[in-house]
């Protein structure tokens, strides 16, 4: 009847054990939901801000390919003063002359490249000179305009290094989006796997302190039947030590959920300092839901929607553009060249000052109207005698085609090893989450017959005591279980590419 007491007192501590346990307390706590900490991921992440800075720099880096079709103004005067003394230059036979002018130049010229590989020229000219040429006075007016232009018709016609160039940035800033993409993914993944480890320790600390309390009611119980003569005093000893353990395991729990709540602050992207002294607890319950695993949808998932694929992808479309213009060097050079001008002049001469005065109209009038004109076509040929450099550089391009394939095909390879090693991996912790919530269902059935027992005098404290821990370890076990199988299930998710579409999450880029 004594030992009936004791089980009952016992039955009865742990009751109030359970409801003080849940009562409010002082600590300050943060209840957050794993779409909230996605979010808050998505805003304070410190990875995903840092590579948000990428597609950026690829943007300005395309711009500032795309500027090579900028004109390019060039304005040029100057005023010189010349004196020539005379002699004999069989170069230059204008030193026979002796004369001084001062003349005044100008010429303008807007250059340019069009993307079919046109090189144009627009140009203009203007002079004004005065001054003396053996003692007879000269004043001349000239004006040019014009355009040249030249056009390649085999090298660097249907592609060049430019074109080339822009083609291949534009492509690196779609690589460059995909890898936000990519980050972000793996910051959800982050987010995911911390929310249920932090879930899972808290749920563990449950187990072990509701333990702790139990085997404390136990051990008074057993001190006070210790006193009466009930029991000898070596079973309040045997209750004191699992005491002990127990507590050891709680503080091992505690400190499992600070590391585990600072992982998921991490992840999130929090400072530390403005949640100080704050208890982030999941409010997110560990739940096993049924999901419909299926390995051919999974491979079809991950080899469409993985960022790093796409990106392998791009990889090798931008090989595919330095071979094509590799494949463009090897022809010659063939160029038409084109150009058109007028001119137009105006200059007198006289010994006797003052100088008739010479018309910088008239010059200019002679260009628009014309009477002046100048124009030429033709043809330019140019081609390396052994082309060795083209030649290689082909060859390479055709070898580094070849290897961007092959990373492709080594990417998609292991994408479809961790699709198949995840989802074998979730299933399996799906029946482990069923095996454990068993064997808790077991535990608890054993330690209430061998409550019923001690009641009974037929057993004894300590297997009550070994009772318990089993009870209070297949909990945790199953939380555990819990935890992994939601686990396992982000990891599915990840290795299929698929974990942005869950939370309908996407990255704009301006």
């Amino acid at each position: 009847m004594q030992l009936s007491g004791v089980v009952r007192v016992w039955g009865a501590v742990l009751v109030l054990a359970v409801q003080a346990d849940s009562s409010p307390t002082n600590a300050v706590e943060r209840r957050l939901s794993l779409s909230e900490c996605v979010r808050m991921a998505i805003d304070g992440n410190r990875d995903l801000q840092i590579e948000r800075v990428n597609p950026r720099i690829a943007r300005l880096t395309l711009d500032a390919s795309a500027g090579y079709y900028d004109p390019t103004l060039a304005l040029a005067g100057q005023h010189t003063h010349q004196v020539e003394t005379g002699g004999f230059d069989p170069v230059d036979l204008s030193r026979y002359n002796v004369h001084q002018s001062d003349s005044e130049l100008a010429n303008a010229a807007l250059t340019g490249f069009l993307p079919s590989g046109m090189t144009y020229t627009f140009w203009g000219d203007y002079s004004h000179t005065v001054g003396l040429r053996q003692d007879i006075g000269i004043e001349e007016f000239r004006a040019k305009v014009g355009v040249s232009v030249r056009q390649p018709l085999l090298r660097d016609f249907w592609t060049d290094e430019p074109r080339t160039t822009i083609k291949i940035n534009r492509k690196s800033l779609r690589v460059s989006e995909l890898n936000v993409r990519f980050v972000l993914m793996e910051v959800i993944h982050r987010v995911e796997l911390a929310y249920y480890e932090l879930a899972f320790a808290r749920e563990d600390l449950e187990v072990q302190r509701k333990l702790v309390e139990v085997r404390q009611a136990f051990q008074d119980q057993a001190h006070q039947q210790v006193i009466t003569g009930a029991i000898p005093a070596i079973e309040e000893k045997l209750a004191e030590a699992e005491v002990a353990r127990a507590r050891s395991a709680l503080l091992a729990a505690r400190i499992a959920v600070t590391l585990a709540e600072n992982e998921l602050k991490t992840a999130v992207g929090d400072d530390f300092r403005s949640s100080e002294g704050v208890d982030w607890v999941p409010s997110d319950s560990l739940l096993v839901l049924p999901d419909d695993l299926s390995l051919q949808e999974s491979w079809q998932r991950g080899i469409t929607h993985r960022p790093d694929v796409a990106q392998m992808r791009i990889e090798v479309e931008k090989q595919e553009l330095n071979l094509r213009f590799r494949r463009n060097q090897l022809y010659p050079w063939l160029d038409v060249v084109a150009g058109y001008g007028q001119r137009g002049s105006s200059a007198f001469e006289n010994r006797q000052p003052p100088l008739p005065p010479a018309s910088r109209s008239e010059a200019f009038d002679q260009v628009l109207d014309g009477v002046a004109p100048n124009d030429l076509i033709g043809l330019m040929f140019t081609m390396p005698l052994s082309r060795a450099v083209e030649r290689a550089n082909y060859r390479a391009g055709k070898e580094l085609k070849e290897q961007a394939t092959l990373f492709l095909k080594q990417r998609e390879e292991l994408v479809l090893r961790e699709v198949s090693d995840a989802l074998l991996t979730a299933r399996a912790e799906r029946e482990r989450v069923e095996v454990a919530r068993r064997a808790a269902t077991l535990a608890r059935e054993a330690l209430v017959a061998e409550e019923q027992k001690l009641a009974a005098g037929q057993s004894m404290f300590y297997v009550v005591l070994q009772l318990q821990g089993d009870l209070a370890t297949a909990r945790s076990e199953e939380a555990r279980a819990k935890g992994n199988y939601n686990m396992a299930l982000s990891r599915l998710h990840r290795a299929e590419g698929s974990l942005l579409d869950r939370y309908n999450t996407d990255v704009e880029f301006k």
